[in-house]
């Protein structure tokens, strides 16, 4: 199990989160422990930038993150995507940059912008050298 898995693992065990998922939601193969893959890994050796994909569903902090958010405060009580932001910095070396956004993803649609009720929030981070 990766210190990832470890980690997310620890918060669903907390309650944070109450599931987790790495990857695409489509993607079969860039699941789990193979969240980076062969051609990532050239990708940073070569000095280029990788993306990667974590969902977490129902986090605790989704509702406060929301009215924050739509009030256009600067603070977002965020905790999970900067705690792995930083085992990625230290994991990677510290000459790497690793930056991060967040969406929050309502898996169904509605026609009307005020029915939106979110479970899952998407952190996309990026691996720069």
């Amino acid at each position: 199990m990766s210190i990832l898995q470890q980690m997310l693992g620890v918060f669903q065990s907390k309650n944070v989160i109450q599931s987790f998922r790495l990857g695409d939601k489509n993607d079969d193969v860039r699941t789990a422990n193979n969240i980076f893959d062969s051609y990532d890994d050239e990708d940073l050796r070569d000095g280029l930038a990788v993306d990667c994909l974590i969902s977490l569903f129902r986090p605790a902090t989704l509702k406060s993150s929301l009215q924050i958010t739509g009030e256009g405060s600067r603070f977002m009580p965020e905790f999970i995507g900067t705690t792995i932001a930083a085992m990625w910095k230290e994991e990677l070396g510290l000459t790497r940059v690793v930056a991060y956004e967040t969406y929050f993803v309502d898996e169904e649609y509605r026609p009307n912008p005020k029915d939106y009720f979110p479970n899952e929030q998407l952190i996309q981070y990026t691996i720069k050298p």
